[in-house]
């Protein structure tokens, strides 16, 4: 009889512990206890697998319900096979999302523990593992720039170099943007068109334009030489200086040129023989090039002839002829004009005497006839 008080002592006590832990004797007993006895099982959906990239945030999760009403907590656990059935608890992850760890690459599988809790015990569910994929960082693909700010110097004079201290770009990519300010290109280096100039800015094979404003330049000539000599290199002594064909190329700081006009040359008149230097100006410079300029040749004088006086008939007359003209000699004459003079002064002799003949011949017949 005593023996049978203290079994039914003991089945009391029992009872009255269960009904104290009515939890503790559902999980051993039976993971999904009948809820008339305790917890009911929360029903629980795992969030899908992830793939980011080191560095990316990548937030997993879990959705549950309780069927009874139950109060829900969260466990996360680091899968160490790739399942749910064993894992290491991390400790400070208690909600329904967990940050990843994404900063190395590799798969990492995480599971969640979700206990419903009612007043007659809890009961847990451990949802499917999700797979974090963390892949290497992938650059990101610029779609486009565009100018930030402008350079500090956007006026210029024509000729001058640009300058791009201060200038900064935007760069879109598919991650979003980024700002620069090396690593620019901007073309063009040096501003030649007066006016509103348009300036080329390259990035990373992207393209964007800004405008700076270009004050007119005066054009100064720089050099000059000679393109093409004259027709006429050859001269004789006291000629004039003769530019036909004459081409100058002129360097300005804007352009380069070919001129045939619009120059002067020095000297104009070629007085010396041998090789002549022509100095070309045009504006404040210049150049020169060489002429080859001959002596003149001396012409030779003709010679001078004085005539004999005409021979008159009568006593008077006289037989000895003039003087014949004797030819000026100098040292110029040649031997062929002394020559010629020589014969033309015997010619005038005998004519002379041909007629003294004549006369004296006319003058005796004359005397005879008187008698």
């Amino acid at each position: 009889m005593k023996m049978r008080k203290t079994a039914i002592s003991l089945a009391l006590a029992l009872l009255l512990v269960l009904a104290l832990c009515p939890g503790a004797w559902a999980l051993a007993l039976d993971p999904q206890p009948d809820p008339g006895y305790g917890a009911a099982a929360p029903l629980v959906y795992s969030c899908a697998d992830i793939t980011c990239s080191v560095g990316d945030t990548a937030i997993i999760s879990v959705t549950a319900q309780s069927p009874d009403g139950g109060s829900l907590s969260y466990q996360w656990y680091r899968s160490l096979d790739g399942t749910n059935m064993s894992g290491s608890m991390i400790v400070t992850a208690t909600g329904i999302n967990y940050w990843a760890d994404t900063g190395s690459e590799g798969t990492y599988y995480y599971f969640c523990a979700v206990t419903n809790t009612t007043a007659y015990g809890s009961n847990t569910v451990i949802s499917a593992p999700i797979a974090v994929r963390v892949e290497a960082a992938k650059a990101p693909v610029i779609e486009g720039i565009g100018v930030l700010t402008l350079p500090n110097k956007t006026q210029y004079k024509e000729g001058d170099r640009l300058v791009t201290d201060g200038l900064s770009v935007r760069v879109y990519t598919d991650q979003g943007y980024y700002d620069v300010t090396g690593g620019l290109e901007c073309s063009p280096a040096t501003l030649s068109t007066p006016g509103t100039q348009t300036i080329t800015v390259r990035y990373e094979n992207k393209s964007c334009t800004f405008t700076v404003e270009v004050e007119a330049a005066r054009e100064e000539v720089q050099s000059i030489s000679v393109a093409s000599l004259p027709t006429k290199t050859s001269y004789t002594v006291g000629d004039r200086l003769d530019t036909t064909g004459l081409v100058v190329r002129v360097v300005t700081n804007k352009q380069v040129k070919d001129v045939t006009e619009g120059f002067s040359c020095t000297p104009v008149v070629l007085s010396s023989a041998g090789r002549q230097t022509i100095k070309v100006i045009y504006g404040a410079q210049s150049t020169s090039f060489e002429v080859t300029v001959a002596e003149r040749a001396t012409p030779t004088p003709a010679p001078t002839v004085t005539p004999a006086p005409t021979a008159t008939a009568g006593p008077e007359a006289s037989a000895n002829p003039s003087p014949s003209a004797t030819p000026h000699s100098g040292s110029h004459q040649s031997h062929e004009t002394s020559v010629g003079s020589a014969v033309l002064q015997i010619v005038l002799v005998l004519a002379l005497l041909a007629l003294v003949g004549l006369g004296a011949y006319v003058y005796t017949v004359q005397r005879k006839n008187r008698k």
